[in-house]
């Protein structure tokens, strides 16, 4: 004769009983496997003798521990009592509502870590079995996530903690680690791009290789993967889709975007000659946050120094000439070059001063800037008085003096007149004697020129000037730490 069925819960919602869930509470509780089977047919030989079905889970919980008292021992029952038994729910609260906690959902979950689905479930299991044997019955899902992360840390290390918290916070996202672990960051396919402009990678190619690096990425076992794995699938890529020597060009560029120290790029130049685009694009390419202009500078101190102490410094530098005229003697149309140069450079070294602070800030705070105007002139901020960063002085110049007039005319078609053109053309003679005065400074301190006519080109020539700068100035050590980890790395 076949026996009833015994179901635990109320009579509205109830379940089937498992004489296997009593034997997991008992282990759990700390018997033996023997002894917790003896318990668990006993209390389902007195549920059926008793006829006691459907059991309510206390109910049940209480008769478990009142047999196990007799059987297993003071010690078992009173830890069966405390706990959490496996028959019982452990609620997790979540913002879409509370659900059961499930091992089978967190070890697929810990799969994504990287362990396998044995090691996984075995995480997964000393969660379930901690939260019990504390007597947990409900928690949230951040206090479930810390005991998780707390459960990898110890079988594991913190790397696997850290990428299980990156997976529970960036659901679906691919995330990458350098090659010596550390928190993932999420992959992103501007920053990949944006390096491989950088690079020379033409814009539709360089989209085409991150959209492919991150598709096949993403269909990888592995949910985080090393800058050195992306490295790897990018410059294979590139060898396919532009040839080998874009794909040097850009590891080496890899190197340079995280130096060993700040980089300091100077940039140079008069009026007129597109110094603030280009100054933009130079910091976007080498992925610098920060771009400063001179022009802000000397507005800062004009609002601390009064004109009658300073009189230079409130004019512009092709006229700060006029500052240091005598007062009552004639005012000429035009200055001698010396008069000129002699205003020029007064200013230039009173903008040199908060010049000097703002890089010595950014050695300070380990922080790339690059820095742009006309106070830039070679041979004023010298790089050995920065030890702390790597200094890339460059001069932008316009060779032909009909191109920089037609900069000027754009300019002010572009800012609807606010710098007139009128203003500048006035100046010109002037403006183009301080960019020859510039040049020779810059071939006696061998600071180079960008001379190209579109963004791009200058752009691509700002690039090489700072690779090649960057490289020359490595330290023995820099040098092995960089550039011998990359080549080791690339031979694995």
């Amino acid at each position: 004769m076949t026996q009833p069925e015994l179901t635990v819960g109320s009579p509205r919602h109830h379940w089937p009983f498992s004489r296997g869930l009593v034997v997991e509470s008992l282990v759990n509780a700390g018997a033996s496997a023997p002894t917790a089977a003896a318990v668990a047919r006993r209390v389902e030989g007195q549920l059926r003798y008793a006829r006691r079905s459907p059991i309510s889970p206390d109910e049940l919980q209480a008769l478990m521990v009142e047999v196990a008292r007799d059987v297993a021992g003071e010690e078992v029952a009173d830890a069966a009592a405390r706990q959490t038994p496996a028959f019982v729910d452990i609620l997790v609260r979540a913002k879409k509502g509370t659900l059961p906690f499930s091992r089978g959902v967190l070890a697929r979950t810990l799969e994504d870590t990287g362990l396998s689905p044995r090691d996984a479930y075995a995480v997964a299991s000393a969660v379930d079995v901690e939260l019990r044997q504390a007597g947990v019955r409900e928690l949230g899902v951040e206090d479930l996530d810390a005991i998780t992360e707390r459960t990898l840390a110890e079988r594991y290390g913190e790397h696997l903690r850290l990428t299980y918290r990156f997976l529970k916070r960036n659901r679906g996202r691919l995330g990458v680690v350098s090659g010596h672990g550390g928190t993932p960051t999420p992959f992103s396919k501007g920053i990949l791009v944006q390096s491989l402009l950088a690079a020379g990678v033409a814009p539709d190619v360089a989209r085409k290789v991150a959209r492919v690096t991150q598709r096949d990425l993403r269909g990888s076992e592995d949910r985080v993967v090393t800058r050195h794995a992306i490295r790897e699938k990018v410059e294979a890529l590139l060898r396919d889709e532009v040839g080998p020597d874009v794909s040097a060009r850009y590891r080496l560029l890899r190197v340079i975007r995280r130096p060993p120290r700040p980089l300091v790029v100077l940039l140079g130049g008069v009026s007129g000659t597109g110094k603030s685009y280009l100054a933009a694009e130079i910091a976007y390419r080498l992925g610098i946050t920060r771009v400063v202009s001179t022009d802000s500078i000397r507005q800062v101190m004009r609002a601390m120094v009064s004109p009658a102490l300073v009189p230079t410094l409130h004019a512009s530098t092709f006229n700060a000439w006029e500052a240091l005229i005598p007062p009552g003697e004639p005012r000429p149309e035009h200055p001698s070059d010396g008069a000129l140069l002699a205003g020029f450079r007064d200013q230039v070294g009173q903008v040199n001063v908060g010049l000097g602070a703002v890089v010595r800030r950014s050695v300070e705070e380990g922080a790339s800037v690059v820095l742009e105007g006309v106070h830039l002139v070679p041979g004023y901020l010298r790089a050995e008085a920065y030890t702390g960063a790597i200094v890339v002085p460059m001069l932008v110049v316009l060779p032909d003096e009909e191109e920089h007039r037609r900069h000027f005319e754009s300019r002010d078609q572009e800012t609807a007149a606010s710098r007139p053109l009128h203003r500048y053309m006035r100046y010109f003679r002037e403006i183009r004697t301080m960019q020859r005065f510039l040049e020779d400074l810059a071939a006696r301190e061998d600071v180079p020129l960008l001379d190209a006519l579109t963004l791009d080109e200058s752009a691509d020539q700002a690039v090489d000037v700072v690779l090649r700068r960057v490289m020359a100035a490595l330290t023995p050590g820099e040098r092995a730490a960089l550039l011998g980890e990359e080549d080791k790395a690339a031979g694995r």
